[in-house]
């Protein structure tokens, strides 16, 4: 962690002044008179590419074909750095934080996981689990959104894939909300170390045993020829515990509020289920959730500058889900826009693009379908609490803090 700066820095000389704003991703100014998409479709208003000289300096992407060019451009734009400050992340995740050709032997280690068979398996248990929350809730006409669904459904599905004890899933929240909420390396490190600690604990036992779970799979890494040391079975199941408790719980709490302050969506919604996949999909474009990071390779020219070597860009998912040049009217939920019957959901960036791209994301949209589908055919009509109006946040994830919804029984 040594080199790693959270501080703000000087201008480059090769960074034209035009191109720099004051914008902190973990702080945000405007937040709180908005929501995060507010404050990305603010950044959009100056240059398309922007340098901060928050944590370290940074270049940022603001638009959709900006983004696209650099998660499709793993030869440039490397992932071995994907957190911003450069080496913020003091463990890497493969096969998230490595490169082709390399990456490949690691999500083949992950893939039979998230199979057709596999992925229909776990949506017939979110439905169940879904139904089960509902029921704890819906004669009282109220319920924290956060706390009684979002920090409950997908984290409970992760752990039921990689058999980790459901008492436990509040702790492993917490623990992954203070990681991903962490603003200095010295919280980063503190953050990190129950979780490594118990995660080795575990495998330790797994490998000895005969599982056929996620983490078992993992931990028999360590047979296989090619295997390259402990960092690599350590950061392979944190890349699983990061991305089962926290993405879909957000989207699932963005989709939510959006519904809540938009009562016709919810009406359409109930009077003609068969637009959920297409309405899922518009949700999954415009509520990109991820802002990721990439260690420039080589000096690389676009929109009139160049960015060098050994700098780190910046991938805001939600502003590229918002650039009106690739979507008519980019803030309005429109279900019928098209595109959204693409295949593989070609209409946006959200799950990554090349060989990057998400795998998880055949449970994410099987969770938020099952949401839509079970909520909306159960929960009356449901509004925000006007007592307690609805907080975003910004940082690694794009989330939604407090969230508190309302129905007549």
């Amino acid at each position: 962690m040594g080199g790693t700066s959270f501080a703000t820095v000087g201008k480059p000389e090769h960074v034209p002044t035009d191109r720099v704003v004051d914008f902190d991703y973990m702080h945000p100014a405007g937040l709180e008179n908005g929501t995060v998409y507010d404050v990305l479709r603010e950044l959009q208003n100056g240059p398309d590419i922007v340098w901060t000289p928050r944590y370290g300096g940074h270049w940022i992407v603001t638009r959709f074909e900006d983004v696209k060019w650099v998660q499709d451009n793993f030869a440039i734009f490397s992932h071995e750095e994907f957190t911003i400050p450069r080496e913020a992340s003091p463990i890497k995740m493969p096969p998230l934080t490595v490169d082709p050709p390399l990456h490949a032997r690691y999500r083949a280690v992950l893939n039979p996981f998230f199979t057709p068979r596999k992925v229909a398996e776990m949506g017939e248990q979110a439905r169940a689990l879904t139904n089960e929350l509902i029921d704890k809730v819906i004669a009282t006409g109220r319920c924290d959104f956060r706390k009684d669904f979002a920090e409950v459904m997908p984290p409970a599905m992760f752990l039921g894939i990689v058999d980790l004890p459901a008492e436990k899933r509040e702790q492993f929240v917490e623990w992954g909300k203070a990681f991903m909420h962490a603003d200095n390396a010295e919280a980063r490190m503190a953050a990190l170390g129950p979780i490594v600690g118990y995660l080795n604990g575990v495998m330790a036992e797994r490998y000895a045993g005969d599982g056929d779970d996620m983490l078992t799979a993992i931990t028999r890494w360590r047979d296989n020829p090619r295997f390259g040391g402990e960092h690599e079975v350590i950061g392979m199941a944190l890349l699983v515990y990061f991305g089962g408790l926290d993405t879909v719980a957000n989207l699932l709490s963005f989709v939510a509020w959006h519904l809540a302050e938009h009562p016709g969506h919810q009406r359409r919604l109930r009077d003609d289920p068969d637009i959920i996949p297409a309405a899922a999909e518009e949700y999954f474009r415009r509520f990109g959730l991820s802002n990721t990071g990439r260690l420039i390779l080589s000096d690389v020219e676009r929109d009139g500058v160049t960015m060098k070597a050994g700098e780190m860009v910046m991938v805001p998912i939600g502003a590229s889900s918002i650039d009106e040049r690739r979507y008519p009217d980019p803030l309005t939920v429109d279900f019928d826009r098209p595109g959204n019957f693409a295949p593989g959901g070609g209409s946006h960036n959200t799950f990554g693009n090349g060989p990057h791209k998400c795998l998880g994301q055949p449970l994410a949209r099987a969770e938020l379908k099952v949401f839509l589908e079970e909520w909306m055919r159960r929960v009356p009509e449901f509004r925000i609490d006007p007592a307690r109006p609805p907080v975003s946040h910004m940082g690694s994830v794009n989330g939604v803090s407090q969230l508190h919804l309302l129905w007549d029984v």
